[in-house]
């Protein structure tokens, strides 16, 4: 396969998706398997005024990884999703929890990329059990968890301590290699 996987995650400010929630920041790492590295291709945080996104929202995108402090300098949301249509149109596309982030956001508007992208088969899929999401909310610290266990507390995809969404995109991309080197994930 000569054609990269772009992996997308989001940070939300809710679990029930589209119309009640809505995509705060999101993030695509482009993954060659064959080489087994990955790029960090898009990365945005849209430009809202967090009094008006609410409390509730707040704590929960934070308890997610966002730095609700960068919803001062985001993007407008038609930018964001201008840039992140570019970036996966005619690409195959995948996530950790594909029900999340693609059933509850990205084919709904303004993200709609229906017939845009090739989706693929979650990451978690081919996980075992211990690391797939019961719930939409768990995706984040599943990825995390998945991670830390994976690669023994090393830090391949050297994110550090961050934990937005481009970290969780790159963490999911270092899991989707490590599974496609063991044969767990084809393509």
């Amino acid at each position: 396969m000569t054609d990269k996987i772009y992996v997308v995650e989001a940070i939300c400010d809710g679990a029930q998706g589209y119309p009640y929630d809505e995509i705060l920041s999101i993030a695509v790492c482009a993954v060659d398997l064959e080489a087994g590295d990955f790029d960090s291709v898009y990365d945005a945080t849209l430009g809202l005024e967090p009094k008006y996104v609410g409390k509730a929202k707040l704590d929960y995108a934070e308890e997610q990884g966002l730095n609700v402090s960068s919803l001062y300098a985001g993007m407008p949301v038609d930018e964001a999703v201008r840039g992140f249509k570019k970036v996966i149109s005619d690409k195959y596309v995948t996530s950790y929890d594909i029900r999340q982030v693609f059933s509850k956001y990205l084919i709904n508007a303004p993200w709609d990329i229906t017939l845009e992208a090739h989706v693929m088969p979650s990451i978690m899929n081919r996980q075992p059990i211990s690391f797939r999401c019961k719930y939409p909310e768990d995706e984040a610290h599943i990825i995390r968890k998945a991670y830390d266990r994976m690669f023994k507390r090393s830090d391949p995809a050297n994110v550090g301590k961050e934990r937005g969404a481009l970290e969780l995109a790159q963490k999911a991309s270092m899991i989707l290699i490590n599974l496609y080197g063991r044969e767990k994930y084809r393509v």
